[in-house]
């Protein structure tokens, strides 16, 4: 039991560091031959930890060698883009110019349904207000609204509009970021608002800040 456990903890915190190296991915934006390796890393890490008579080796070898074969990849599509298409393929145009590409959807075997359903979580509601809609190589729908149907910028509406910033969060569930405590934060300077709103460190749940100033307070639930 405690060698199970042993080599639990080691292959978890193995994958972890070997999908760091993978890079930052949704499951939704993962490629075809990412998925696959994700799906082998599951299949490699369980069979020490399930099989007594396998080693750490059996995992951390073919981990590794994964980890290697996906970087040489990822650098080697960069080096030779037209094999890119082989491996992921390319973006199907779905519709163009507002009209629906019919032969597209049967070679990708999407049906209208499918269609229809992808747009709404796009927040289209009528398929008639979409200019393109394109299926990219990780299967997710890229979807872009007629000009009648988009938002205006500022830009068109000639407005001049400032970069807002981020916000930075000071306080979370009653601790103090101090990473955060920058721009003429201080921990004194904290204490001091906290004071002055008849609150202490340990009835906020959120205290952000943003770049001009303004104060964002959520308090914890009684």
């Amino acid at each position: 039991m405690i060698e199970m456990c042993l080599k639990t903890v080691f292959i978890y915190f193995f994958l972890i560091v070997t999908m760091r190296l993978m890079g930052k991915r949704q499951v939704g934006e993962l490629e075809v031959s990412e998925l696959i390796i994700t799906f082998m890393l599951s299949e490699i890490a369980a069979n020490p930890i399930m099989n007594k008579n396998a080693t750490l080796l059996h995992a951390a070898v073919p981990i590794a060698l994964l980890l290697g074969i996906e970087v040489f990849l990822s650098y080697l599509l960069m080096w030779f883009p037209p094999l890119k298409l082989l491996i992921t393929g390319k973006p199907s145009m779905i519709i163009s110019n507002g009209e629906i590409n019919q032969k597209e959807l049967k070679k990708q075997r999407m049906c209208m349904s499918e269609l229809i359903s992808a747009l709404r979580q796009q927040g289209i509601s009528d398929i008639a207000d979409v200019q393109y809609a394109i299926l990219e190589e990780n299967g997710k729908l890229s979807v872009f609204p007629k000009a009648s149907r988009s938002p205006a910028t500022p830009s068109q509406l000639k407005i001049q509009v400032d970069d807002g910033g981020l916000a930075k969060a000071l306080i979370i569930d009653g601790n103090i970021v101090e990473s955060n405590l920058k721009n003429g934060w201080s921990r004194e300077r904290l204490t001091k608002e906290l004071n002055r709103k008849k609150l202490t460190l340990s009835d906020v749940f959120l205290f952000s800040v943003s770049p001009d100033g303004t104060f964002y307070i959520v308090m914890k639930d009684k």
